[in-house]
């Protein structure tokens, strides 16, 4: 299967999910009575106007990734790139260098909220053609998980043309927009784990 590229997804900021990284940080008591709520509206409704959410996606043979074979024995696979561009980034910055902190962490913690409701996106459209052809599918896993190394990143970029959808890969694996997700999932009628201690065990 060729590329599939998503420009333009929509996607739904949850302010729960956002609430759920800042608890996770120990933040949001340490900022109450900080009118947090109120700036969580508006860190929310900026960030809106600043993520492109899009991404990119191949449905191949596990083999078809290079560089490992860890997924060889797996006959179908989804590899995918997703990202929310770097408009958001940029705001991060230079409400960092304002001295605007609180705004810069929530604006920083909306972002990692959009972009894996992307990456959400993207799963369930994968999902939807695994279902349709009677399948299921595996959750998620990253390069650098389990038993996926970060340096296979530089072979999932050589799979997935990235650049279509704004991605590069430094030298260091870690990719531009910072705020980017790339991902495998297994489909398969009994998709196995790919990350883990129990790797490539049935679900």
């Amino acid at each position: 299967m060729e590329p599939v590229v998503l420009n333009n997804i929509k996607i739904e900021i949850k302010e729960d999910e956002l609430l759920k990284i800042l608890g996770n940080m120990g933040r949001v008591e340490s900022w109450k009575g900080k009118g947090i709520e109120e700036k969580i509206a508006e860190v929310i409704e900026l960030a809106s106007r600043l993520i492109e959410p899009k991404g990119i996606y191949m449905i191949a043979e596990g083999r078809s990734l290079g560089g490992t074979d860890i997924f060889d024995s797996l006959e179908k696979m989804a590899f995918s790139i997703c990202t929310i561009g770097e408009k958001l980034e940029k705001k991060v910055g230079a409400l960092s260098r304002e001295g605007s902190i609180l705004e810069a962490v929530l604006l920083d913690s909306t972002g990692s909220v959009a972009v894996e409701e992307t990456a959400n996106y993207i799963e369930s459209k994968i999902a939807e053609i695994a279902s349709g052809e009677g399948k299921k599918t595996s959750p998620r896993a990253s390069p650098g998980y389990g038993e996926w190394k970060i340096t296979n990143q530089k072979n999932l970029f050589e799979l997935l043309p990235a650049g279509r959808v704004g991605v590069n890969l430094g030298n260091s694996m870690m990719m531009s927009p910072q705020k980017s997700i790339s991902f495998a999932i297994h489909i398969s009628e009994t998709p196995v784990r790919l990350r883990g201690k129990n790797f490539l065990k049935k679900l």
